[in-house]
């Protein structure tokens, strides 16, 4: 907190507008440059919206550390909101330096004043006589520390001016008003915040956040990525598709109930179930990403630098078998591949899972040449006998590694990546060729 806040009053707390900007430029300095205040005003722009613009799209809104809600004495009716920092949806950092209190029975009472009388009063409490409320933080900007400005330019005389002595002259020569008097401006602007105290419908309807890719795209991408397709390109489309405009909104810190007299309903008496779970979400430092990053690797092993399957395909064979190929990014061990052990297929039904029967499939390992799958490269084969129709138009199967009973690995014994490879498609019919074709399930 600067130290000319403490000494000055702020005024005129207002919002700064957001959104996708236009572009960035910035100033190109040379020698004998004359720097004007619209100079300064892009530099400090420039460098505030890269910043943000970093913090939007590269973070997202939510809680950094802090913020969180309790009560400030046992039995009262003041809330305390510990210091602490976030992220709006615009990218602008918003920093509570010391812990804030709120005073919720007299925000309550001036609220049942204000609005008795009203339908759909919000302030009218349920049967255990308990009202949910709700607080909000938001950015704003504060200036403040006024300071002596300068006489503005004077413009030049205008000749035509009455009393100017010019050839228009004046029949009446006048004084105007000084239009260069001296007076003052404000010499900061505070980043600060604004907390609120809201009814928790409304709470819900000004705090509503999406993340990009939204949760419905990013459960599709989920429920359409295999391993064999990944869950980046899978993303792909949704983030390709739009920017997010930016809301200037509010985020949410937590909500509360506040128990209030029976017979004064104005009046609260205490503050009960402070819940933070329908807060903003926590932001990860990456330093915790490391971390936890550090757990997962550790978790798979030294096998994560193993082959791995990087593609898909299947077509039908000349002698009537179907062929689903695995394009592999590396070479495999050949005898590690067991021809009738190392993967399976299921298919599920109205009774459950069914297996096709024994020799269905069988896997060879070779070199895909470009065209063949659309792959090239280490390729495992999956010949699959469907004479007994197992395979048909409109089944939902899954093609899975049999990992435990024969591990596929290279020559240093690394695993085949995915660790559980798992391909969950679907069958159409090639209108063209009359043939069975896959379809990823979920995309």
């Amino acid at each position: 907190m600067s130290k000319w806040r403490s000494l000055n009053q702020l005024r005129a707390c207002e919002d700064a507008a957001c959104g996708l900007p236009a572009g960035f430029f910035r100033l190109r300095y040379f020698h004998g440059k004359e720097m004007r205040l619209a100079d300064y005003v892009d530099e400090q722009r420039y460098h505030a919206g890269k910043m943000r613009f970093h913090n939007e799209k590269l973070h997202g809104a939510g809680i950094l550390c802090g913020l969180k809600l309790s009560v400030l004495q046992p039995e009262g009716t003041a809330l305390r909101v510990a210091k602490g920092a976030a992220l709006d949806d615009c990218g602008r950092e918003i920093v509570v330096g010391f812990d804030q209190c709120v005073d919720v029975a007299a925000w309550f009472a001036r609220q049942a004043y204000e609005m008795q009388g009203q339908d759909d009063n919000p302030c009218a409490p349920d049967a255990e006589n308990r009202v949910k409320l709700c607080v909000l933080i938001r950015y704003a900007e504060c200036v403040g520390g006024p300071e002596p400005a300068p006489p503005a330019p004077c413009p030049p005389p205008d000749p035509c001016a009455c009393g100017g002595g010019g050839a228009c002259g004046c029949a009446t020569p006048t004084r105007a008003a000084d239009p260069c008097a001296e007076g003052a401006e404000f010499g900061r602007v505070a980043e600060e915040f604004e907390l609120r105290l809201m009814f928790a419908d409304e709470a819900r309807r000004v705090s509503h956040h999406e993340l990009f890719p939204d949760a419905a795209e990013i459960d599709a991408a989920l429920a359409g990525a295999a391993p064999t397709v990944g869950l980046l390109s899978a993303l792909a489309p949704a983030i390709r598709a739009r920017c997010p405009a930016a809301d200037d909104g509010w985020l949410l810190l937590g909500c509360f109930h506040v128990r209030v007299e029976a017979n004064d309903p104005a009046r609260v008496v205490a503050i009960e179930d402070v819940d933070h779970g329908a807060a903003a979400q926590v932001l990860l430092s990456t330093e915790v990403i490391q971390y936890l990053l550090g757990g997962l690797i550790d978790e798979v092993g030294p096998g994560m630098a193993g082959p791995r399957v990087g593609g898909i395909g299947m077509r039908l064979l000349p002698d009537g078998r179907y062929q689903i190929a695995l394009g592999l990014t590396a070479q495999i061990e050949p005898t590690s591949l067991e021809p009738e052990a190392s993967f399976q297929i299921r298919a599920m039904s109205a009774t459950g899972w069914q297996v096709p029967a024994a020799n269905a499939m069988v896997a060879t390992y070779g070199t895909a040449i470009a065209g063949d799958h659309h792959l090239e490269g280490p390729t495992i084969y999956l010949a699959f006998n469907n004479a007994n129709g197992f395979l048909a138009e409109g089944g939902r199967y899954e093609l899975f590694a049999t990992e435990e009973v024969a591990p596929i690995v290279d020559d240093k014994l690394r695993r085949l990546r995915p660790r559980h490879l798992s391909w969950r498609f679907g069958l159409t019919t090639d209108p063209g060729t009359g043939a069975l074709q896959m379809q990823p399930l979920g995309g």
